[in-house]
């Protein structure tokens, strides 16, 4: 058996057997790990609230070769994140961010840079300012964390820059994942339309860093034309259908229809 210890975040837990839990995590070293914690749901558990979802811990794991699962010896708080579990807007939302880092992040693929922002992530939501445009402003971010970037800038079909000040229409292809001018738009459904605004916002966030792109302040009618862009393109890349969610519309988690936080 291997040792690791690294910091981690719960994504999440299910109960496993009479006493148990097996947790999904990521951590700084090895990205998205599974874990079993014995006897995590008994009263007197050595665990305590260490293995709730949203957690910032240090986690102590054996792991043995060719196990997928690795065996959960020791998991200490470091952020507990308690002020966000105390309104359900706050817990909607940070279910969200952990559902897509589970369902967008490989086994086992060791990512800082997506550790990072799910960490800030969770920051800026105890805040409670705004947390909808944190949402956006994460989920695409995410993307470009994953290798899913859209193309922004040039037209993907005649490959024009956008120029400031333009006044034909954008549209965005979620099969294609780009962006594609007025004059190439061939009247296809399937492309969603957008201001010359949503797209140079998407375009600058896509590459800032995820709290200095908070001083992006765009309108209430671009956070439409963002929801309605980032909701297709999520649900194309992880073939789950939208549904509206509290104050936003972006795919709902399956862990917050069907089980309570843990």
């Amino acid at each position: 058996m291997a040792l690791l210890t690294t910091e981690a975040i719960v994504l999440g837990s299910i109960r496993l057997g009479e006493a148990d839990k097996l947790v999904t995590f990521f951590t700084a070293e090895k990205g998205k790990i599974a874990g079993v914690a014995n006897g995590a749901r008994r009263m007197k558990s050595r665990f305590g609230a260490s293995l709730e979802a949203f957690t910032h811990c240090k986690l102590i794991v054996f792991e043995k070769g060719g196990d997928k699962l690795a065996r959960v010896n020791q998991c200490d708080i470091l952020q507990s994140f308690q002020a966000l579990r105390e309104d359900w807007t706050g817990i909607e939302s940070a279910l969200r961010m952990v559902d897509w880092v589970k369902q967008m992040t490989p086994e086992r693929q060791a990512d800082p840079d997506i550790f990072k922002l799910l960490l800030q992530g969770l920051d800026r939501l105890e805040t409670g300012e705004d947390r909808p445009l944190s949402t956006m402003l994460f989920i695409n971010r995410l993307i470009a964390c994953c290798g899913y970037q859209p193309q922004w800038d040039p037209c993907l079909k005649c490959k024009k820059a956008f120029k400031a000040g333009l006044r034909l229409g954008v549209h965005f292809s979620c099969k294609a994942g780009g962006a594609i001018c007025g004059h190439c738009d061939t009247g296809n459904p399937a492309l969603i339309a957008i201001s010359q605004g949503t797209r140079a916002f998407l375009h600058a966030s896509q590459k800032m860093d995820f709290l200095r792109a908070h001083r992006l302040k765009p309108s209430a009618q671009m956070k439409k034309e963002i929801e309605s862009v980032l909701i297709a393109y999520v649900s194309h890349l992880t073939g789950k259908a939208p549904q509206q969610f509290g104050s936003t519309s972006f795919p709902t988690p399956q862990s917050a229809k069907t089980t309570r936080v843990q």
